[in-house]
């Protein structure tokens, strides 16, 4: 192997690496110019920007031919049929030719260095398959309610500590991510077949740690990740369809690979079961049927069975969820803290 002095004193000399922003969309017209704009704003060049409206049904087309008499760095495509969120991202990044794509959805914002701060390390890492950041997490009007931060110290980590720490779960804090182009080409993009809406970053990021890619990140505050609440209370065929996927990801991904590695996969059980017991928050939403709280219930026993996941469903059956709600944001904001202490004090 080269040794490190050597290539970074030749990423220091190459070229800047090219990147396009792509932007899928799907009924989200009224946030494209914020999006689109945060991408032209920013202070690297970007080559292009690419923007796939999945279908849409509202005034998405029309904002986008007046965005592109604007803009001529803007690749509009309008899909002819719905392909799905996996589907279209696919398409979307096999589009352009740049060494770097940067992912953002139509209803986030980019920070003017986003780019600059990612490609650089990109640079210096031609080993990373991706780069994230710290994100603000903002509500529907666009305020800042958290920052979403990692407790992670280093800026580079390999494929095999990410598949060590993915043990807990999706190690990025929001799926704005920049890719190499080289790196989602080997691992053919997004799986487009899937019918996933919650799982398919996590997914993409794994196939990337076990095809050998690392990773970068940078504690900088560089993104801005929209965050829907709903009023009424969750929905059942949501938390469902995310419960599932999680499952496929450690049974189908996660635990064949540490299988295959002779990796203990003791952590990914411990931590099936603590997320089986962190999705009971659901339980109470009065937009579950009493059919899809039983289903609902099989999911998260196919998930993580555990005598501790019987008592928060027994908890959460006779009203203590509001109780258990406080009480986890409490611990996220303590996590926070004790996250930001640390990056200070390092």
């Amino acid at each position: 192997m080269e040794p490190r002095s050597t290539l970074d004193e030749a990423q220091s000399e190459a070229a800047p690496l090219t990147t396009t922003v792509c932007i899928g969309t799907y009924n989200q017209a009224q946030y494209l110019r914020g999006s689109i704009g945060s991408a032209i704003a920013q202070t690297y060049p970007i080559q292009e920007i690419w923007i796939s409206d999945d279908a849409s049904t509202d005034d998405t087309d029309s904002v986008m031919r007046e965005l592109c008499e604007q803009y001529p760095q803007i690749r509009y495509y309008r899909q002819p049929v719905n392909l799905g969120l996996p589907g279209n991202i696919s398409w979307l990044l096999s589009q352009p030719q740049t060494d770097l794509i940067v992912r953002l959805d139509s209803d986030d914002r980019l920070e003017p260095d986003y780019v600059a701060v990612l490609a650089g390390l990109m640079q210096q890492y031609p080993q990373a398959g991706f780069a994230h950041c710290n994100v603000n997490e903002i509500d529907v009007a666009g305020h800042i309610r958290r920052v979403r931060r990692l407790s992670r110290i280093n800026d580079y980590e390999s494929s095999e500590q990410a598949l060590k720490r993915s043990a807990s779960g999706y190690r990025a804090a929001a799926n704005c991510i920049l890719y190499r182009a080289k790196a989602i080409r080997e691992v053919d993009y997004y799986r487009s077949t899937l019918s996933w809406r919650y799982c398919e970053d996590w997914d993409m990021i794994l196939r990337l740690a076990i095809a050998g890619w690392g990773n970068v990140y940078s504690p900088r505050v560089l993104s801005n990740y929209r965050v829907w609440d709903d009023g009424k209370g969750v929905r059942a065929s949501r938390k469902m369809a995310e419960v599932r996927e999680t499952a496929e990801i450690y049974k189908k991904r996660l635990i064949p690979e540490y299988e295959k590695r002779g990796w203990s996969i003791t952590p990914l059980t411990k931590n099936m079961r603590a997320k089986a017991i962190g999705f009971t928050d659901a339980l109470d939403s009065p937009r579950f049927s009493q059919e899809e709280r039983e289903e609902y219930k099989r999911l998260l026993l196919n998930l993580g069975a555990s005598s501790r996941l019987s008592v928060a469903i027994m908890m959460a059956e006779h009203g203590f969820n509001p109780l258990t709600r406080l009480l986890a944001r409490t611990r996220s904001a303590v996590k926070d803290q004790a996250k930001r202490a640390l990056r200070l004090a390092k």
